[in-house]
């Protein structure tokens, strides 16, 4: 049987994240025969309300295993604490990085595991990221970077669910973040560290997600570091509902300060790990760009924030 651990992140946002966990055990149920399912969750320094609704949701639930973090970690390292109890506690044939306002369909999980077990070359599998609404594609699978100006694009997005069948598997960039799916060999030995890790670290102690990324620029950052002959796929078959924005404040497409600062950020620190001698034209793009569309919708409290992300780069 194969073992499989989900790791979750919740920031004032318990209903969402017990919508996905309640998901996520109806289908352990459907794939029970084939597959076991343990549920690790980081509260990333949530209001005390917040995870009192959490705990109590959580607390009779075996195969779930909460630990509350004294602050809001961010994405990589409240993922990374819960890989480090996964390694430590579980032994996993796969671990699933989800985020916590994703609703999986029943059949989403035995897809993702019969995917990695027919291609055990693939060291990251996407899913099929729906919108709200349960019948637009928001991406499949994965996505494309222009690293020149900081601008991605998602592999079928706006096409209707009708039209999957149509769309191939592609060479993505990246997989997008909000579903990541591993063999657990690839964290184990697929991965080159991150800038300035010891290669020899033990599982456990290393970086598994860079935790130079607070939010956003994660999954663009594990593409970079796969070692060579480990690809990156999509399981079409693994359908999810994703809402987005519930744990960033992000809410009827628009962006929080929160997120718009760290995405402004992360996008500076990886063309500066990756792509340094891009940054001079990728930095004065992306602001004027993103001035001129924030002007354009008359979302003018952003530019201050964005504004402040480019300073605390230039200053370290």
């Amino acid at each position: 049987m194969n073992r499989l651990a989900v790791s979750i992140l919740n920031y004032n946002s318990a209903q969402s994240t017990i919508a996905c966990i309640q998901s996520l055990l109806v289908a352990a149920k459907s794939a029970s025969e084939t597959c076991h399912l343990e549920i690790f969750i980081s509260d990333n320094g949530s209001k005390a309300e917040d995870q009192r609704q959490l705990q109590q949701a959580m607390e009779e639930i075996p195969t779930v295993h909460l630990r509350i973090n004294d602050k809001n970690l961010g994405f990589s390292a409240g993922h990374n604490r819960n890989l480090g109890a996964i390694f430590s506690d579980f032994k996993a044939d796969y671990i699933w990085i989800l985020n916590n306002d994703c609703l999986i369909t029943e059949a989403a999980l035995g897809a993702l595991v019969m995917c990695a077990r027919n291609s055990p070359e693939v060291g990251i599998w996407g899913a099929t990221l729906l919108e709200s609404d349960g019948q637009t594609i928001q991406c499949a699978g994965g996505c494309f970077y222009n690293t020149w100006i900081s601008s991605y694009r998602q592999y079928g997005h706006g096409k209707h669910v009708s039209q999957l069948d149509q769309l191939k598997s592609a060479e993505y960039d990246y997989i997008a973040g909000a579903s990541l799916f591993f063999p657990v060999a690839t964290l184990q030995q697929g991965l080159w560290p991150t800038t300035g890790a010891d290669a020899d670290q033990p599982a456990g102690k290393q970086q598994w997600l860079n935790e130079r990324f607070f939010l956003y620029f994660e999954e663009l950052d594990l593409a970079k570091r796969l070692k060579a002959g480990i690809g990156m796929a999509w399981c079409k078959s693994a359908l999810i509902k994703h809402v987005g924005g519930s744990s960033t404040g992000t809410s009827n497409s628009q962006r929080s300060e929160l997120a718009e600062y760290h995405a402004t950020l992360s996008a500076l620190e990886f063309t500066r790990l990756y792509y340094p001698r891009r940054l001079w034209l990728m930095a004065p793009s992306r602001y004027f760009f993103k001035l001129l569309v924030l002007l354009v919708r008359g979302d003018t409290r952003l530019i201050g924030v964005m504004t402040k992300a480019y300073r605390d780069f230039r200053s370290g």
